[in-house]
């Protein structure tokens, strides 16, 4: 009887422990970093036409992670700015988190989101 309450109670830890879920077209996570849930959404500001993204989800365990996002045009070329370097941000366990961002230029017509709990040398493709 033990052995199937330990049976029993290993397979819902491991049943609650489903992968991470998300749009791998817009996003690129690595592994170490543990999130619960993530999603964008964009919008086309009206006087303008530029594209203002946010990306928002939760954490799964206090960390520290960095996160850029590069924009690309209606050929798939990516957009070079310098808007486009990793920011350093901390997560709190169970706790929503948002980033905005505005596209550099007019032309910019997609992005990707890339999440890293370690840039090295600044240098990740």
């Amino acid at each position: 009887m033990k052995k199937i309450f330990v049976c029993s109670a290993l397979l819902f830890l491991w049943a609650c422990a489903a992968p991470l879920e998300y749009d791998h077209e817009k996003f690129s996570i690595n592994p170490d970093v543990k999130l619960l849930n993530i999603n964008t959404h964009n919008t086309v500001r009206e006087r303008d036409g530029q594209i203002l993204a946010q990306v928002a989800g939760t954490s799964s365990k206090n960390q520290s992670v960095y996160y850029k996002i590069e924009w690309f045009d209606a050929n798939g070329m990516k957009i070079s700015t310098s808007l486009a370097q990793w920011k350093k941000v901390n997560l709190r366990e169970n706790a929503e988190f948002f980033w905005n961002a505005a596209a550099p230029t007019k032309r910019a017509v997609t992005y990707r989101v890339y999440i890293t709990d370690d840039i090295g040398n600044g240098i990740i493709e």
